[in-house]
C-alpha cells in the first residue's frame, strides 16, 4: 500500500488489479450487456437529431437519469480495499460527486451522418446523437487529452478519478492513456499544450506554450476488476475503438473528493495556491491524438 500510495504521489495516478471481486465485475458487465440491443439502434436518426438538437446537458448526472442508480454497488462502494486507499489518498470524510458507466462505441455502431460529422470535427462525447432513453451512460468514442479539473476550474479540485473496468481491456478497445507527472503543472486549461515526440511512448506538455518538458505516457490495458485512480491535474484520453460489436468496453468512472478539513495526502499534491497555466484562445488547435 505504501509504495502505490508513493506511486499516486510520484505520478498522478496507481493502478491496483486485485482489489474487487473479478467475478462479481463479468456479472455486472454481462447485465449490462443484456438490458439493451448495445449497437446502432441506440442511436437518433439524421432527422431526428436535425429536428431536435440537444447538444449540451446529454450525460447522467448524480441521481438524474443514471443507469448505475439501478445497481447495488455495494462490492465497489464498500469494499474494505477501497475504502482504505480513498481514506489515505482524501482523509475519511470523503464524497462521490458522481458515478457512471462509461461505454466506448465501436465505429460499426455509428450511422453515416454521424461518421461524416465525426470526420470534419472529431467528436468524443457520442450522446447527443443518442436516443434520450439511452444516455443513462455516457457513450464516448476517443478523447482529447484532458484534466478531469476541467469542469471545475478555478474551484476546489481536491478530488480524484476511480476508474474499473468491468471487462479485460485490450489495447484495441480504446484504453485509457494517462500521462505520469503530468499533474506536476497543477491545472492547466484545455485545450492544452501539447506536442507530438519522436519516440511515441512521450509527449511534450507545456503549461505557457514555451517551456516543454518530455512526459511518458503509459497505456492501461488491463483485466477485469482492474481499478485505477489519478489526481483530478492528471492528463489522461483514449484513443478510439476498434472493437467489433461484440467485445466492446464498459467502464465505471467515480468521481470523489475530499470533505475533511484534516491534511491528507491529496493536499500534498494538489496546491489550490497555485493554479498553473493560461486558457488557450486558439479555437483550431492541432490535436495530439492518443
Amino acid at each position: 500500500m505504501k509504495s502505490n500510495l508513493k506511486s499516486f504521489e510520484n505520478y498522478g495516478f496507481v493502478k491496483f488489479d486485485n482489489l474487487i471481486d473479478k467475478d462479481k465485475c463479468k456479472a455486472l458487465y454481462n447485465d449490462l450487456r443484456n438490458c439493451r440491443n448495445w449497437g446502432p439502434s441506440l442511436f437518433l436518426s439524421e432527422k431526428e437529431f436535425k429536428n431536435n438538437p440537444q447538444i449540451k446537458k446529454t450525460n447522467p448526472g448524480k441521481n438524474i437519469h443514471n443507469l448505475i442508480d439501478k445497481y447495488d454497488l455495494d462490492f465497489i462502494e464498500k469494499n474494505s480495499g477501497i475504502n482504505k486507499i480513498l481514506n489515505k489518498l482524501l482523509g475519511k470524510n470523503f464524497e462521490i460527486m458522481l458515478s457512471k458507466f462509461v461505454v466506448a462505441v465501436p465505429e460499426s455502431w455509428m450511422p453515416k451522418y454521424v461518421k461524416n460529422i465525426h470526420k470534419k470535427s472529431l467528436i468524443s462525447n457520442f450522446n447527443p446523437y443518442i436516443k434520450k432513453e439511452y444516455r443513462d451512460v455516457t457513450h464516448f468514442r476517443g478523447i482529447d487529452y484532458h484534466m478531469d479539473s476541467i469542469d471545475w476550474e478555478n474551484q476546489n479540485n481536491k478530488f480524484i478519478t476511480m476508474y474499473i473496468y468491468l471487462n479485460k481491456v485490450e489495447k484495441y478497445m480504446s484504453p485509457l492513456n494517462v500521462i505520469k507527472k503530468s499533474h506536476k503543472l497543477g491545472h492547466t486549461s484545455f485545450p492544452h499544450y501539447i506536442k507530438d515526440f519522436k519516440n511515441k511512448d512521450y509527449l511534450l506538455y507545456s503549461s505557457d506554450n514555451k517551456k516543454f518538458s518530455k512526459y511518458k505516457k503509459e497505456t492501461l490495458v488491463g483485466n477485469t476488476g482492474a481499478v485505477y485512480f489519478w489526481t483530478s491535474n492528471t492528463l489522461h484520453g483514449t484513443s478510439p475503438s476498434k472493437s467489433k460489436r461484440d467485445d466492446f468496453r464498459i467502464s465505471l468512472r467515480y468521481l470523489i473528493k475530499k470533505k475533511s478539513k484534516n491534511k491528507s495526502l491529496i493536499d500534498k499534491i494538489i496546491n489550490q495556491d497555485i493554479i498553473h497555466g493560461v486558457r488557450s484562445k486558439k479555437k483550431n488547435y492541432k490535436r495530439v491524438l492518443v
